[in-house]
């Protein structure tokens, strides 16, 4: 028997994946799946009469990835009939309906809204998918869900990402369905009134702002409301910068967001708690025991207003549940397994969001890994209260290694950065997290009693508690965040270093289990191509030389790169934003193996520059200036112009260049003024709002 002979739903969901993976070659081809599909099955039938269990096997996987390449367009709503797409134009008018939590950022309030009814031509057409709004705040009201609007503006595609390596928002939206969105500024939108048919997620929301509000009402203090609304709710809107990025620096940032491990606490808590219901040996204890558990997992996942990762660990610890209740033969791997193929066939793009990929390999790793680490200290737990306390607290690390050595190739692949002292901080982070999520739920749930009998002092004792349990655990991240070079930044791991790395640990750990010599050389060899493809990065890397002028929206930039090093020549605007840094520039200089030590130079606010790059002459204009005083025998290759630094191309006379380039500091109306003037006179130009970045490269 095959070790993949025990888990038979890892198998499928593995077949399900690779279909799922391959779905854009066979893009639009359903009915010749369809009946490929169908034949499979035929020769499958045939074969389980005929021949062995190993070719039926073989067929019975094949179906399973043309399920899984069929699945995917199945699920396209762009593909079904009336999507709005189908209607809609620069005339259109569009009814939405807000369906999720308006989210408020600094300027705008943002939302997602499916449309309803698009009016073309004098004539209404049913329709349906979603879109994003940016609602500016000056607009007659705020949005809120379940409320319908007239959008009187057209709706424009969301754009690709404009410098190299940026975090694609397009991608990240079509994963969602959601391929336009819309600035919507006052006189854009109309009140029509609220949705006559509200769904059970409208609900869900209701009772988590409710829940929001009562915490946010209880608890003065801004530090501690806000972890406990974005661990027990999923709320982030009140936690601060140095605050999450303290979480990060101690590997813990996970725990301020509702995840698969929240739901895990509180179904270990709640088994230990009700326990006893279940050890009475008739039916009916068993029943009440699963009945009531399921509804208070149930419950959480409402509270936190379905949060797709809840939802994702509510149903893997269901399926648990239930599989032990009906005394099947259990495999929690088989159950892990067969979760994620319920939730693929569902939603095949769950497959692509990074927090499904992290939870299930986080869970993968705790049942492989975890078992295997605590056995390397075995000690005996009777020989004093401090003992079962130290392996109480090993036991711990144990899990977070498990989860961290897991999850760490992809979470450098992602985010390129990894906490070095998660191992010091994640027993005492995992320990004050439990509590803070359990004292927190309970004062949720208690709040509306003590609300109707008026005894609003055990409320205050319980907050003072809760609030004096967090300060605890943000005291732990904190102090973590303040150890030296607490967080390594600027990592990169190819797609190719990332399979490279997970099959190492696979062979690692075999080695470990097995003790066999077959995989001491396996893990050898992965181990001497990984090096060898880090050799020759690193010698890439470090003869690098590449400028690059960055599309940065209302704002401009320039990346200088020679070897590891890295000078960034822009407004202090930009450079003081570390959020805007990091979303237009970190995976960039990730990518490219920058360290973490960036030298920065701001634009003078009253001259120019004139940069020299090898054998590039470039003339940096940022500001709008009364006069220009330029050697007039240079010859400039581009000369950059930001924030209307001339009234009109004419401003430039005397000036020898090649090409003129706008950055994104230039407002789309000027540009096109300056574009057609440029067009006019024979000028090359170019606006990096449309073209994106210019890369320069280096000898």
């Amino acid at each position: 028997m095959t070790p993949f002979a025990r888990f038979p739903f890892l198998r499928y969901v593995i077949c399900l994946i690779v279909g799922i993976l391959l779905a854009p070659y066979f893009a639009g081809h359903w009915l010749g799946l369809l009946v490929s599909l169908v034949c499979l099955f035929v020769l499958y039938l045939f074969a389980f009469t005929k021949f062995s269990k190993n070719l039926t096997g073989l067929l019975g996987l094949l179906m399973v990835i043309g399920v899984g390449i069929l699945v995917v367009d199945i699920k396209k709503e762009i593909l079904f009939k009336n999507h709005y797409s189908d209607f809609t134009d620069a005339k259109a008018i569009h009814l939405v309906e807000i369906v999720e939590m308006v989210e408020e950022k600094a300027n705008t309030w943002k939302a997602i809204a499916e449309v309803r009814e698009v009016i073309k031509n004098d004539t209404i057409y049913s329709s349906h998918g979603k879109t994003l709004l940016y609602i500016d705040k000056k607009a007659e009201r705020k949005p809120e869900l379940g409320e319908k609007y007239w959008l009187i503006n057209h709706l424009q595609k969301i754009e690709a990402p404009k410098n190299p390596y940026e975090f694609d928002f397009r991608r990240y939206m079509e994963l969602q369905e959601i391929f336009d969105q819309q600035y919507v500024r006052k006189g854009d939108f109309l009140y029509a009134g609220e949705t006559e048919h509200k769904s059970i997620y409208y609900y869900a929301m209701l009772l988590n702002r409710y829940a929001d509000r009562a915490v946010v009402k209880s608890i003065p203090k801004k530090s501690v409301y806000g972890v406990v609304n974005a661990m027990v709710l999923g709320v982030r809107d009140e936690l601060d910068s140095p605050l999450m990025q303290a979480y990060s620096a101690a590997g813990a940032i996970h725990v301020l967001s509702v995840s698969g491990m929240h739901v895990g606490i509180i179904y270990q808590v709640l088994i230990i708690l009700l326990g006893f219901i279940k050890k009475r040996k008739s039916r009916w204890g068993q029943t009440t025991f699963v009945l009531v558990v399921l509804s208070l997992l149930w419950f959480y996942a409402f509270l936190t207003g379905l949060s797709s990762p809840v939802l994702r660990s509510t149903l893997m610890f269901s399926m648990v549940l239930i599989a032990e209740f009906i005394h099947k033969k259990q495999n929690t791997y088989n159950t892990v397994a067969f979760s994620a193929f319920v939730l693929l066939l569902w939603n095949p793009n769950f497959i692509f969001q990074v927090g499904f990929q992290l939870s299930y390999l986080a869970v993968l790793g705790m049942l492989f890994f975890q078992p295997l680490l605590v056995k390397l200290w075995i000690t005996d737990v009777h020989k004093g209260f401090h003992i079962r306390i130290l392996y109480w607290f090993w036991e711990l690390t144990c899990v977070s290694v498990a989860a961290q050595l897991a999850t760490f190739p992809l979470t450098v692949y992602y985010f390129h950065q990894f906490p070095l002292y998660f191992l010091l901080a994640n027993p005492f982070v995992i320990f004050f997290s439990t509590l803070v999520l359990c004292v927190g739920l309970l004062f949720i749930v208690i709040y509306p009693v003590i609300q109707l009998f008026n005894i609003y002092f055990v409320l205050e004792y319980i907050a003072r508690f809760l609030e004096f349990l967090t300060d605890l655990l943000n005291l732990s991240a904190k102090m973590t965040e303040k150890l030296p070079h607490s967080m390594i930044q600027f990592l990169h791991f190819s797609k190719l270093e990332v399979c490279f790395i997970f099959t190492l640990l696979v062979t690692i750990a075999s080695l470990w289990i097995t003790k066999s010599f077959v995989w001491i050389k396996s893990s050898v060899l992965l181990l001497v191509i990984l090096i060898w493809i880090q050799v020759e990065e690193q010698f890439k890397i470090s003869e690098q030389k590449q400028l690059v002028i960055h599309s940065i929206p209302k704002g401009h930039a320039i990346s200088v790169l020679d070897g590891t090093n890295a000078l960034i020549i822009g407004d202090s605007s930009f450079i003081e934003n570390k959020k805007e840094i990091g979303f237009r520039l970190s995976n960039y200089f990730s990518e490219k193996g920058v360290k973490d030590t960036l030298r920065e130079s701001l634009l003078q606010t009253n001259t120019i520059r004139v940069l020299t790059y090898q054998q590039h002459k470039l003339l940096y204009i940022p500001f709008r200036l009364n006069k220009l005083k330029v050697v007039s025998n240079v010859i400039f290759d581009w000369i950059i112009i930001g924030n209307k630094a001339i009234r009109k191309l004419e401003d430039l006379e005397g000036l020898k260049y090649k090409a003129l380039i706008l950055d994104g500091s230039c407002s789309e109306y000027y540009a096109q003024k300056i574009l057609k003037q440029s067009e006019e006179l024979g000028v090359k130009a170019e606006y990096l709002r449309y073209s994106g970045a210019k890369v320069l490269f280096g000898k």
